[in-house]
């Protein structure tokens, strides 16, 4: 019996739809805005919005080092069951992005000019561009902040307390854009300010859980290993780079647009880019779901849930990519339509075009982003730089400059397409060189080492659905470890043991009419034979209930004295809703 592919399926799709909300919601924000600035204030805000967003991806940046590497070195940790490791990691990672924010919010406030300036303000849009700058200063803390609560609230399985934060977000963005802009006429220091109060928003409802006494990831003052911020920094930084190299595109594409189109080139970039997280969050989300799963299967050394993850993202994941493109396509009139009411005008027109135009990347950028992410999780640093470089920035950029000059706009469109499929083509060369051959299945498009993962005599996976399967699976248990050489005793041991524990799983937390199963791991290791018993039903730390038997009721749990007798070394988690226990004998 193989492990059930099922259940990492079903983790992964438990997991994509806080990250798609996350997005998607942030998105909504900045519809709002461009909605609201594009026929309250003028069309020229859309341009001033587009300047800025240049600005946006560098903090995001700094955010996506420090958010990728902590959270790819937190699932490692956690699927090791190193719960204290985590937790200093998770310390040291608000530690920092707090005194950042700092240094962020100081220069927004003291040097909204000079930023203005460096994003290509013109005489036309530097005012109003630095007013904007000024409203939304006061949201770069809870906005980095938020961005982070966001992942790490997915382990601690509080979505219901995310999707009301993002709900609250919206709402307090709407009726203050009404009140700053509409009642109040702010402008777009007014825009910026209400983006900044719905960060604030978000971020209370977000930030309130760590100070309950239920989280399990805590902040912790003292005990930060400040050593790991080089293993942050290292993991995180490649798959930042494609962060930056958006920055740097946003700037020379706006250059480029200016020149050959002029401000309606400009707004009508800035338009998708509104509408862009909306477009991107299914693959974000994806992302994200890929990222954290993988480094936890790295950690737990499992090659098949590995390439399952890797599947699901890939099949189903890009399958969902595919059909938001095509609902894109077929609602571009609409979309253009939100920003520009004028169906005759140049910049409505570049626009329609390029909603028309940009479906076409949506499924070859979600392949792009997950390759990305699981290439950064597996420490293959070397192609994480390539194909962010090309991706972020060299391929679109490039193709801009030759096409630019010819199409005008509409060339700059066009690239974003051509970017997508050089980065494909990247992903399949690298495989044909590290597999010396171009890939026929998953495995060899992945490129996963040969020895990586417990080699499969020295391992057994099994999955158990019902109570018939736990005595069967008792068997099965023995027979390996009799077939690995280890000796009668500790192979009885692990049979007695494996059946205890998921005989209590099948017993107290199947009958709630839910479907459940047991994944079972057993690995023969140099300092142990090693039980991992994962489950998907109610928490339950089977340590705690030892701490609270009368040791003198030598009748009372008899099962769990009994493993407890036999393990060398036993811990628990909870990790993303499964409870992880793991036996060394």
């Amino acid at each position: 019996m193989k492990t059930d592919t099922k259940m990492i399926s079903g983790l992964f799709f438990k997991l994509l739809p806080v990250q798609i909300l996350l997005v998607a919601v942030g998105s909504i924000n900045s519809l709002i805005d461009g909605a609201i600035a594009g026929n309250y204030i003028g069309p020229i805000a859309m341009a001033m919005i587009g300047l800025y967003a240049p600005a946006v991806k560098i903090i995001e940046t700094i955010n996506a080092v420090l958010l990728g590497g902590s959270q790819i070195l937190c699932g490692q940790f956690l699927g090791k069951n190193q719960i204290e490791r985590t937790r200093s990691v998770f310390s040291l990672d608000m530690t920092v992005l707090i005194l950042l924010s700092a240094v962020f919010t100081a220069l927004c406030v003291f040097a909204p000019h000079l930023i203005a300036g460096f994003l290509g303000a013109d005489i036309e849009t530097e005012q109003g561009l630095t007013a904007y700058i000024l409203g939304m200063s006061p949201g770069i803390l809870p906005w980095i902040m938020t961005m982070q609560l966001t992942a790490f609230l997915q382990i601690e399985q509080q979505q219901k307390r995310t999707y009301a934060g993002m709900a609250v977000m919206a709402i307090v963005n709407i009726g203050l854009d009404y009140l700053l802009i509409c009642v109040k006429h702010m402008g777009m220091f007014g825009l910026g300010l209400a983006t900044s109060v719905s960060y604030w928003a978000v971020f209370i409802v977000l930030g309130s859980y760590y100070f309950s006494g239920k989280v399990t990831i805590k902040f912790k003052r003292h005990g930060i290993v400040w050593s790991d911020m080089t293993d942050i920094l290292k993991i995180g930084f490649p798959g930042a780079i494609v962060t930056f190299c958006l920055a740097v595109r946003g700037i020379v594409l706006n250059g480029l647009l200016l020149h050959y189109a002029g401000n309606d080139g400009v707004s009508a970039l800035s338009a998708l880019n509104t509408c862009g997280g909306l477009f991107f969050a299914i693959s974000a989300g994806l992302a994200a779901a890929t990222r954290l799963l993988v480094s936890i299967y790295i950690g737990e050394e499992d090659r098949a849930s590995l390439i399952a993850v890797m599947r699901t993202a890939l099949v189903k994941g890009v399958g969902m990519v595919c059909a938001a493109a095509i609902l894109v396509f077929l609602l571009a009139g609409t979309l253009t339509g939100i920003f520009f009411d004028d169906p005759a005008s140049n910049v409505y027109r570049l626009t329609i075009l390029l909603f028309r135009i940009y479906p076409f990347c949506m499924p070859l950028s979600a392949i792009a982003v997950i390759m990305i992410n699981y290439f950064q999780s597996s420490y293959r640093m070397k192609i994480v730089h390539i194909l962010s470089i090309m991706d972020g920035v060299a391929g679109t950029v490039i193709s801009s400059l030759i096409l630019a000059p010819i199409l005008g706009a509409v060339g700059v469109w066009v690239a974003h397409v051509l970017n997508g499929i050089y980065v494909i083509i990247a992903v399949v060369l690298y495989s044909r060189l590290v597999s010396v051959r171009f890939p026929s299945s998953f495995e060899e498009l992945l490129a996963v080492p040969d020895d990586f993962g417990v080699a499969e005599d020295q391992r057994l996976d099994i999955s158990i659905h019902n109570e018939k399967e736990v005595t069967d699976t008792a068997q099965l248990v023995m027979a390996f470890c009799r077939k690995a050489g280890i000796d009668e005793k500790r192979a009885m041991y692990a049979g007695l043991c494996m059946e205890e524990m998921a005989g209590n799983i099948v017993e107290h937390g199947f009958p709630d009419g839910k479907r459940h199963l047991v994944d079972v791991r057993v690995v023969n290791r140099a300092d142990g034979l090693l039980l991992r018993i994962k489950d998907d039903c109610r928490a339950f730390n089977p340590k705690e209930k030892l701490a609270l038997i009368d040791p003198d009721d030598v009748t009372h749990n008899i099962g769990l004295r009994m493993v407890q007798r036999f393990a060398k070394e036993m811990t628990y988690s909870n990790v993303l809703g499964l409870n992880v226990l793991t036996i060394i004998l």
